[in-house]
């Protein structure tokens, strides 16, 4: 769990050095997707595209036809769309393994989760990250993919990846 929490404030970590710059929301157009492994749709994947240009961050998540819409987000506010430019794209999946999670919906089973693993750090031990996507995806540098987003569009990005 400590290693998937780390990974995931890394990924974010571009969200937060943005939000420090201006206020101002960039120029986006609409992107949209999909993401497919070995052909077979990919369903609950966080998709990342990292402006090569300005480090602006912009993800959608994956429906069950593997389809995703981008929204970027800058501070407290988003916008519908990535920038123009190249960028790199991570697309991520995970599942933990170990003891079951608490059901989001429930606050106070929850919050009861939270409070365990913040009091007992063995606790958080026993979660481990499962990946369903390998994980040469997670990271833009490193996933080798990239995508370009025009102004004219259509941006219909197609994300083929490989279990092996």
């Amino acid at each position: 769990m400590t290693r998937f929490f780390l990974q995931g404030c890394m990924l974010l970590v571009p969200f937060a050095l943005v939000g420090c710059g201006s206020s101002d929301l960039p120029n986006t157009v609409p992107v949209t997707g999909t993401v497919t492994m070995d052909g077979t749709p990919v369903d609950g994947a966080t998709v990342n595209f990292l402006s090569e240009q300005g480090s602006i961050v912009s993800g959608g998540t994956t429906d069950a036809s593997g389809k995703f819409s981008l929204t970027t987000t800058v501070g407290s506010q988003s916008v519908p769309g990535a920038v123009v430019g190249s960028h790199g794209v991570a697309v991520v999946k995970t599942e933990s393994s170990g003891q079951e999670m608490a059901d989001p919906n429930d606050l106070e089973a929850t919050k009861a989760m939270m409070e365990k693993m913040t009091t007992n750090p063995a606790v958080t031990s026993e979660f481990k990250a499962k990946y369903v996507i390998p994980q040469k995806y997670n990271n833009p540098a490193q996933s080798q993919i990239k995508a370009q987003v025009t102004e004219a569009g259509p941006n219909d990005i197609k994300i083929e990846l490989s279990s092996r």
